[in-house]
């Protein structure tokens, strides 16, 4: 975003001006968290004229009563950043606030898959809840808040995830927690939470409205899920009625090539699935740490399902994004492939 623009005046103010434009820059303005600009601030400063003219000139809009952000690129903001930017607003509008529920989640940089609340939730202060202008107030026992990168105060990951699973569709509960579970194979990096900590957490808290969604959650997180897609195929995979699926099977690759780990397997039925997501044939833009070109990628795979295939004997499906989330390209997918359906379809 550009920090000057140019502001065409009224008649009286252009001729005062010569018929000039009026030039302004945006980056004299005060700014608060996620680029907005407080119109309280800019008046202690003396600035309030700027942010006014800029207002009338189409260059901010107001997300909340005194809180502006720049106009321009907001046609392409996501549900998530019109999110985030929200809770930004909010946050300077109550200093001391801690976020919960689906927000804090956000905030706390767990992925979101399905809708997205246009309601920030936040913790109430008082004895009560109550929803008002866009802030839904929740009374909850939890933990000391902690801060995001961001500065914002949120409530302790498990917590936040308990709420979410109670409040939320059970996809986008599900993807968050096993985000949050998820330990890699290689590396140091630790999971954000455990399962042990999760069920010590619900179980404290019973009885309380919404425990069985939690209980559903709970039940179906696992530490293996290294994506959202993953986590989609496998809530897609038990509402169709497909038996449940081994995560990350490791299968020992042929001619000493190192071995192969597959997304899902279902060694009983034969049967073996592979969900690719996007960044894994773009390369190295979305692929962090991976050099290979498309046709590179596309060449290994291809080896690397022909030797799963030699030493399994097993049937493969691939799917992406788009046929797991309509679902039913996926379903055909998998029947293709020998996996029998075993129960009745259920949501």
């Amino acid at each position: 975003m550009p920090g000057a623009f140019e502001v065409r005046a009224d008649a009286a103010s252009a001729r005062r001006r010569g018929g000039h434009p009026v030039v302004m820059d945006l980056d004299s303005l005060p700014r608060a968290g996620g680029d907005g600009i407080p119109s309280a601030q800019a008046r202690a400063v003396g600035v309030s004229a700027t942010l006014l003219t800029a207002r009338d000139a189409g260059h901010l809009v107001a997300v909340r009563r005194g809180i502006y952000v720049p106009a321009a690129g907001r046609d392409d903001l996501s549900a998530v950043d019109r999110h985030r930017e929200m809770a930004f607003a909010v946050a300077h509008q109550r200093p001391g606030v801690v976020f919960a529920g689906f927000t804090a989640a956000l905030l706390s940089g767990m992925p979101v898959v399905g809708g997205v609340s246009r309601d920030v939730t936040v913790l109430a202060s008082g004895t009560s809840g109550r929803r008002r202008n866009g802030v839904v107030e929740i009374v909850r026992r939890t933990g000391a808040p902690i801060l995001t990168d961001d500065g914002v105060a949120v409530t302790p990951i498990v917590d936040t995830l308990i709420e979410v699973a109670r409040s939320r569709p059970l996809l986008t509960a599900l993807t968050m927690t096993d985000a949050a579970l998820w330990v890699p194979r290689f590396g140091a990096t630790k999971a954000v939470t455990t399962i042990e900590d999760l069920r010590s957490a619900f179980e404290a808290l019973l009885p309380f409205p919404g425990s069985r969604k939690v209980a559903a959650v709970l039940d179906r997180a696992t530490t293996r899920a290294e994506t959202p897609l993953e986590t989609l195929s496998r809530v897609r995979i038990e509402e169709f009625g497909f038996p449940r699926p081994e995560l990350h099977v490791l299968v020992n690759r042929p001619g000493g090539r190192g071995p192969a780990f597959l997304d899902f397997a279902w060694p009983h039925h034969g049967v073996w699935g592979e969900a690719d997501g996007a960044g894994k044939y773009l390369g190295s833009a979305l692929s962090e740490g991976d050099r290979r070109s498309p046709g590179e990628i596309v060449r290994d795979e291809k080896m690397r399902e022909n030797d799963v295939r030699a030493v399994t004997r097993w049937a493969c499906g691939r799917w992406d994004w788009d046929e797991a989330w309509t679902g039913g390209p996926l379903r055909r997918i998998l029947l293709q492939a020998g996996l029998p359906l075993v129960r009745a379809r259920r949501r």
